[in-house]
């Protein structure tokens, strides 16, 4: 009996041993309330479990030496030794980090939670993961109330951003650009055209950018004043950080290709249009253009940065070489950079601040964004004839037979040699005296100065273009300084529960710019590539041009008990720009706070950590559309003396934006779930319009400050933390809402067209009432079965279809709205991104579709006239094909199209390689990753984007595409190491 007793307990023993040691507990918050969904996990292992709802747990462990790790999201991490004990309970403490983050904002920073105004954060730690070699479209679709449009997907092309509408007819309505404090100011001509060359934030390398702040209401962006009215993109680069030496080299390699292909006629169905169009042509290739014109594009990448530094001197330095090869050849797009950042602790009361930064850009470019008429690549790639090959057998390059001058494509693009290069110099620096307990006085010297150079000839041997003019030459080069001094004094003050913030200052800021232009034809025939070869000189201009401008800044901000907030800015601007009467503008803003959820009341609701109310007005303005010398009575010299070119106006300014915005944030379950929502009206007036002027003055038009535009709208945000543990799963969701109209073009104008398409007029036409990005034109009823012609509707129904009668407004291109969703998946070391971006609502005009279904000239044309009309009796929707009808393709519904998309944007597949082995081989990290962009796009457009847009993707001509160069699909393979 004894002996079964000791086998018996020898047995238990065992299985105590096998079993390991039963841990229970009961996991609470600060307030002792239990947590449900806590993840327990033995360290180093998967093993793991959740509380109940009572915030009770069970788990086992292997033996005393085991670690217990308690996540749960919204509170810190806790680890504990098991030791002996068999019950451990644990109170987990609320993760306040989000909350206390420190955006930077206007002349300033502020915690997150103290944000009284409409202002969005993009954090770029994780960029380097999917590779966005265009700063800008880190931003796409991740900030609501924020449009970022790609209007055309040429190597090196700039992105547009609208932040809440479109405000303008002339000026811009892209937002202010400031990079360490140094605003980015565009460049114009004398006819205050926009000039040629990287003007956004194009030349950044995105691997050098640590944050990007969006102002977005006027409370937050006045104290820009006057160039603050399409809001304010605050961009801060890295810095290192003390005794933290890091080593990171970052590269990637992508392919791209565009993703759809036109379907357009072959030879034999090319000739068959031909013969009934009383064409002849005896060539009989079969070439497919698409395939020789689109290609692969390669883009390779490179990045090695050096940080860190000591408690009194730290720094970052940064080189980057990034060469694009676009789809279409021989697009291209070259950039090297360079940066270095670094901060110095001089003396307990003075910190040396310089951020510095040089970009050369090297470009060749197709062309574009043209009806075939005139030229460009893309069109050409669907409409040059099947019929005939790349080049003739004299070595000169095939055209159009029975139209000369309509070049193929590989002649559009290959023929003239050309090149932009571009140079960037962008740097500060920044002395910080601390004069007394919560004073601080801040001057900060900077410097803007970019160089461009663009040199083009065209031979006179292989083009028909060429020859014709034997032989066209052209060089164009602009360069601009613009210094800024800008001195702040800054206060802070804290008293029992009060707090006080207060700044005020003043800013100068002056530009000088230098313009020539050039234009020789004519070439002999021992032909040199430089225009001391041509013998004629078509156009000569040179131009120089200078403005100020002077600047008085303030903002208090005050709060009580951290519940109750409200802060005040304001701005003048006095520029050289204005005219007399109105040299100096005046831009003042107020916003206010309520947090909710530090009232009494609020005490016993547990699950919201936090309940804020937002309120702001404010008013800024928009002089981008006044040129340096607008205001003044302007004179050109002629042989005799000079001539009198334009009146002076000495009324003219700024358009001025007033906005109102009205917003809630709450955050829940320990920031788990984070909401905010937004509404605002934005009110421009002042708006500058071109005004007829009565043929005694002399002169067609003058600008004046006369019309309004009104944009309002709603934006939601919503962060979601689904997963949190070894599988975490992140949502983030944004959606906006904005309703745009012209509200005034003053008293003397009734319209003003846009939008001009080859031979058919313009497409759209603003007036009263309607958005910007209206379409004007006949109503399609379809196809005449007896005749073939096209049928549009008569309003009269009395007389024959007249312009003045029947041409009503048909579409337009502003969005219902737009959004954007991304959802991160991570499990250890792999982690998924997937993004989605859409736009809904929005109408295109495919002008392409006017030249590809128009069959009134010698032009390759879709497949879908292949359903056009034959003969009386036709049952189609395609009219006939006539030489030199262009009434059957006029500007008509038939060519608006429904452009709204939901993209597959990014999804990114990484893993991350780290721990001991790799921190002894000297590797902090080292990550791997694919990337795939612009994967699939769902949209109803029949063109090849709908994203793109002929006159750019702002202003009052947004939505036409006419033979723009698309965006393509990439697939990026990369690697990331940091030592």
């Amino acid at each position: 009996m004894k002996r079964k007793l000791f086998l018996l307990s020898v047995l238990l023993a065992g299985i105590l041993y096998v079993s390991g040691q039963q841990i229970t507990g009961n996991v609470t918050d600060e307030t002792d309330s239990p947590l449900p969904g806590v993840n327990v996990i033995i360290k180093g292992t998967t093993t793991g479990t959740i509380t109940d709802a009572d915030g009770n747990y069970a788990i086992e462990v292997p033996d005393a030496e085991s670690e217990l790790v308690f996540s749960y999201v919204g509170y810190l991490t806790e680890t504990i030794q098991v030791g002996d004990k068999s019950v451990i309970d644990m109170q987990l403490i609320s993760d306040l980090a989000e909350l206390e983050e420190v955006i930077v904002v206007g002349y300033g920073s502020i915690r997150r939670k103290d944000i009284t105004t409409a202002i969005s954060t993009i954090d770029m730690n994780n960029s380097d993961k999917q590779s966005p070699a265009i700063l800008l479209h880190n931003i796409e679709g991740k900030a609501a109330g924020v449009q970022v449009v790609s209007p055309s997907g040429k190597p090196g092309s700039g992105l547009s951003v609208s932040i809440r509408g479109n405000t303008s007819l002339q000026a811009s309505n892209e937002p202010l650009y400031v990079v360490d404090g140094v605003p980015l100011v565009k460049t114009y001509d004398k006819n205050n055209n926009r000039l040629p060359g990287i003007q956004d934030v194009g030349f950044l390398n995105p691997a050098d950018i640590e944050s990007i702040t969006i102002l977005k209401d006027a409370s937050a962006a006045a104290i820009y004043g006057a160039s603050g009215a399409n809001g304010v993109v605050l961009i801060t680069t890295r810095k290192g950080a003390a005794n933290q030496t890091k080593v990171r080299f970052q590269t990637f390699t992508g392919f791209s290709t565009f993703w759809k292909k036109i379907d357009v006629l072959d030879r034999d169905q090319y000739l068959d249009l031909m013969t009934e169009l009383g064409y002849d042509d005896p060539n009989t290739e079969n070439t497919d253009w698409q395939d020789e014109a689109f290609g692969r594009g390669v883009d390779n990448n490179y990045q090695l940065s050096f940080s860190g530094g000591s408690e009194k001197t730290q720094y970052y330095f940064s080189l980057g070489y990034q060469k694009q090869k676009g789809v279409v050849a021989p697009a291209s797009f070259d950039r090297y950079s360079a940066r270095l950042n670094v901060t110095n602790k001089t003396t307990k009361w003075l910190n040396l601040t310089s951020n510095l930064s040089f970009t050369k850009s090297k470009s060749r470019d197709i062309t574009d964004n043209a009806g075939v008429a005139r030229g460009g690549t893309i069109l050409s790639a669907l409409t040059t004839p099947p019929t005939i090959g790349i080049y003739n057998p004299d070595g000169t390059y095939t055209s159009n037979p029975n139209k000369g001058g309509w070049e193929n494509p590989i002649a559009n693009a290959y023929a003239a040699q050309q090149g932009s290069n571009d140079y960037h110099f962008l740097g500060n620096m920044t002395a910080d005296i601390y004069l007394l307990k919560g004073l601080t006085f801040r001057s900060n010297l900077g410097g803007d100065f970019q160089y461009n150079q663009w040199d083009y000839f065209l031979d006179p041997f292989s083009t028909d273009w060429g020859r014709t003019n034997e032989g066209i030459g052209q060089t164009r080069s602009w360069d601009n300084f613009i210094w800024l001094f800008e001195n702040t004094l800054n206060y802070n003050l804290n008293f029992g529960n009060h707090s006080v913030t207060a700044m005020a200052g003043i800013t100068a800021q002056e530009s000088k710019f230098h313009y020539s232009y050039m234009q020789g034809s004519h070439f002999q025939d021992d032909y040199i590539p430089t225009l001391n070869a041509a013998t004629v000189r078509d156009a000569i201009n040179t131009d120089i041009q200078e403005w100020a401008k002077n600047s008085y800044l303030a903002r208090i901000s005050y709060d009580y008990k951290k519940k109750y907030l409200i802060s005040s800015n304001f701005r003048i601007d006095g520029s050289s720009r204005f005219g007399k009467n109105y040299n100096v503008g005046y831009f003042p803003s107020v916003s206010a706070g309520w947090r909710i959820s530090s009232e009494s009341f609020m005490e016993d609701i547990k699950k919201i950590n936090e309940l804020k109310l937002r309120v702001g007005w404010g008013k800024t303005g928009n002089d981008e559309g006044i040129g340096n010398y607008s205001s003044y009575g302007l004179y050109d010299p002629s042989v005799s003396g000079y001539n009198f070119r334009k009146l002076a106006n000495e009324d003219l300014k700024w358009e001025a934006t007033t906005q109102t915005n009205i917003g809630l944030d709450l955050a829940t379950l320990n920031s788990r779930i984070v909401f905010n929502i937004d509404a605002y009206k934005k009110e421009t007036n002042d708006l500058l319009v071109n005004v007829k002027l009565p043929p005694t003055s002399g002169f067609d038009i003058q600008t004046l400050n006369v019309g309004s535009i009104e944009n309002k709208g709603i934006e939601f945000v919503l962060a979601t933390k689904n997963f949190v543990g070894d599988f975490n799963w992140q949502t983030d969701f944004n959606i906006s809402f904005n309703r745009n109209e012209v509200t005034s073009l003053g008293e003397a104008t009734d319209e003003i067209s846009y939008g001009s398409i080859y031979e058919r007029g313009d497409a759209i036409k603003v007036v009263v009432g309607r958005p910007l990005g209206s379409f004007y034109g006949y109503v399609y009823d379809g196809v005449d079965p007896e005749t073939g012609d096209v049928i549009y509707h008569n309003f009269d129904t009395i007389d024959a279809i007249n312009p003045a009668f029947d041409r009503v407004f048909i579409g337009d291109a502003q969005p219902d709205f737009i959004y954007g969703l991304t959802n991160t998946f991570s499990y250890k070391k792999f982690e998924l991104t997937i993004f989605l971006q859409g736009v809904q609502g929005n109408q295109m005009f495919n002008a392409s579709r006017i030249e590809l279904e128009s069959m009134n000239d010698s032009k390759n044309q879709s497949t879908d006239v292949l359903n056009r009309w034959m003969a009386p009796g036709d049952v189609t929707n395609i009219p006939r094909a006539d030489q030199g009808n262009t009434y059957n393709t006029a500007i008509s519904t038939r060519f608006v199209e429904d452009a709204s998309y939901m993209r597959i944007k990014t999804v990114t597949l990484s893993y991350t390689f780290s721990g001991p082995w790799w921190s002894k081989i000297g590797i902090q990290n080292l990550g791997l990753y694919m990337t795939g962009q612009n994967l699939w796009t769902f949209t109803k457009y029949k063109g090849f984007d709908p994203e793109v847009s002929q006159y750019g993707g702002s202003g009052p001509s947004i939505g036409i595409d006419y033979g723009t160069y698309p965006q393509y699909r990439t697939i990026i393979f990369g690697l990331n190491v940091e030592f």
